[in-house]
């Protein structure tokens, strides 16, 4: 099974949007995950991915509570609020995260409980932890309050969510161990936030087997670095396409494209 990679979108804007039609003219349907930021912000964004549905040209779509951006300027996920938006859109989602509270487990098992009172379809639980052992006991928290039992399931495996990776924690050596823990429990994962050289550090240990999907939004660096010079990009449509397909490209043999 090749682990899926989830190209982030910022925004849903013109731009990206007509890029990516003309990727899935061309045979390549990009899996993306969204924020519910970008939606509760910008509603448009709501037409314009349905309109990408309509017309085929995505993979899967992955909706983000959007938890990180929110708690970066004070706030946190209105749970019946995000609920709603999920009810009223579910013909674009193929999955949607559990708000969940970076950094803090108790939050956010507190978080994903009222969720799972809110929301009655299945949906990732995210984990976090400040070790490795952390993942792992949060876990077992979870299995227990019956919440691993809503999760989406692949090949009978619940998909979890990994969450809070940064600083220190997003160092491969870090992920890898997190990983080969909860590899112990049968889940399948999906690990927010990280790019090729995590999965290339996961392959060379072993452990890409254990890994349903990542997302990263990586593939925006492409534009800054080369949309000018490799690409020779001169529209933003072609800047965001050449980008995408460039990043994609560079992840070839290590997830599925």
């Amino acid at each position: 099974m090749s682990v899926r990679l989830f190209i982030v979108l910022p925004d849903v804007s013109e731009a990206k949007s007509e890029a990516l039609a003309k990727l899935g003219a061309n045979g390549s349907r990009p899996d993306v995950l969204i924020s519910y930021t970008i939606v509760k912000w910008k509603p448009i964004s709501l037409e314009r991915l349905r309109a990408l549905r309509r017309r085929k040209v995505l993979g899967y779509v992955m909706l983000d509570s959007g938890a990180y951006h929110l708690m970066k300027i004070g706030e946190e996920v209105d749970v019946e609020a995000y609920t709603r938006v999920i009810e009223e859109n579910r013909d674009l989602w193929d999955f949607v995260v559990a708000p969940d509270v970076p950094g803090d487990p108790r939050a956010t098992l507190e978080r994903t409980l009222w969720f799972m009172e809110s929301y009655s379809g299945e949906f990732l639980p995210v984990l976090q932890g400040n070790s490795p052992r952390d993942y792992v006991l949060f876990l077992e928290e979870l299995a227990s309050y019956g919440v691993t039992d809503r999760a989406y399931t692949v090949d009978g495996r619940p998909v979890i969510g990994v969450g809070g990776l940064d600083g220190y924690k997003k160092r491969v050596s870090f992920v890898a161990e997190v990983v080969r823990m909860l590899a112990r429990y049968n889940v399948l994962l999906h690990i927010f936030g990280v790019g090729i050289r995590v999965l290339k550090g996961l392959r060379r240990r072993g452990l890409l087997k254990n890994v349903f999907s990542v997302d990263s939004s990586g593939w925006l660096a492409e534009i800054q670095w080369r949309r000018r010079t490799i690409y020779g990009a001169v529209t933003p449509v072609e800047a965001n396409m050449h980008a995408i397909r460039g990043y994609l490209g560079r992840a070839e043999g290590l997830v599925s494209v």
